[in-house]
């Protein structure tokens, strides 16, 4: 490959990931904000960093036999 492709082919590679890295982090955003809607508190310190989820959040009620 010539210089000119290595560079389009480096820019437009990087811009693709650049854009897949801020479309995962803005739905992970969105995803956590609708958890947090929907338990009605905040769940900063409940969220998988990973899935966005919290999911159960809800405490167990226990029955007492």
């Amino acid at each position: 490959m010539d210089g000119d492709a290595v560079f389009w082919v480096t820019t437009i590679g990087g811009l693709l990931s650049l854009g897949a890295w801020a479309w995962y982090y803005a739905t992970l955003g969105k995803s956590v904000s609708q958890e947090e809607k929907e338990a009605g508190r905040d769940l900063t310190y409940e969220i998988n960093p990973f899935t966005g989820s919290a999911k159960p959040y809800k405490k167990k009620k226990h029955s007492q036999e």
